[in-house]
């Protein structure tokens, strides 16, 4: 008989995770983050993609950065705000969940190491798309969401062990323990180039549908990033809420979305004027 794999090992390895990193079971992704923020004595910055100030994940003791007109100054105001006081953890997003951006792990990994702090990846939009390696990435934690991944189950946090407890904070049936590992199992097997070039070709197709369209306009949070997952919204001259596309299972979110929209409605009434 064939031993079943142990789905924390399944998950480590989706995940490209050191040999001494650990696998935690969460309820839900702020569980999952709280693992790890918690028991820190030191200062918590957050890189708020979202443009509102009620995420969920964000504790009010959180220093925020707020993105900025492109990923390079977005990057510098990381960096300064590291050089204005020091803190022990950096937290992005693996994606800009409204735009579908994605971020660049490796340079948010070098600037949190070079300050001596850890970055924590909220990797819910982009674990299923695109390759996640915490070794040659230099992430030292990273959360990912059941819901996202297999349509169910908890939320997972993996990485350095000195920073996690020493027991999950959910308790997990192993039936779904194992679905989430072959749903991990499932993506791989898909291959993730072929995923992100069928994103890349469904993305195409948007935009050039767009292009054709009086009054219309994709949305985008930084003009200097090309790679993109598939999340797409759309600003429409006339229309108060922007147009969502999405491909694949993801939950985006709005208020990113809704200011963009309304800058793209000035850009409207200044072309018709």
């Amino acid at each position: 008989m064939v031993p079943v794999p142990d789905p924390k090992d399944v998950l480590a390895g989706f995940v490209r995770a050191r040999v001494d990193d650990r696998v935690l079971f969460a309820d839900d992704v702020d569980e999952a983050i709280a693992l790890i923020t918690t028991p820190l004595s030191g200062d918590v910055v957050l890189l708020d993609v979202r443009g509102d100030l009620e995420t969920s994940t964000a504790s009010p003791g959180f220093r925020r950065v707020a993105a900025q007109v492109d990923l390079a100054h977005t990057l510098a105001a990381l960096e300064a705000e590291f050089v204005a006081r020091e803190a022990e953890l950096l937290i992005v997003p693996g994606v800009v969940d409204a735009t579908g951006e994605v971020l660049p792990l490796p340079r948010l990994a070098a600037i949190a190491h070079r300050h001596g702090a850890r970055l924590l990846v909220d990797a819910g939009e982009l674990a299923t798309r695109r390759v996640i390696n915490l070794t040659s990435h230099g992430i030292d934690y990273v959360v990912l969401s059941g819901a996202i991944i297999a349509g169910f189950g908890p939320a997972v946090v993996i990485g350095r062990g000195d920073g996690l407890p020493p027991v999950d904070s959910a308790h997990v049936d192993t039936a779904v323990a194992h679905g989430l590992a072959q749903a991990a199992i499932a993506v791989v097997d898909l291959g993730f180039d072929w995923i992100g070039l069928h994103e890349e070709s469904l993305s195409a197709v948007v935009d050039d549908a767009v292009r054709a369209l009086p009054g219309a306009r994709r949305l985008r949070l930084w003009p200097d990033v090309r790679d993109r997952v598939g999340l797409a919204e759309i600003a429409v001259a006339g229309r108060y809420e922007p147009v969502s596309i999405r491909w694949g299972i993801g939950t985006g979110h709005k208020e990113l979305a809704r200011q963009l929209n309304t800058l793209a409605h000035v850009v409207f009434e200044q072309e018709a004027s």
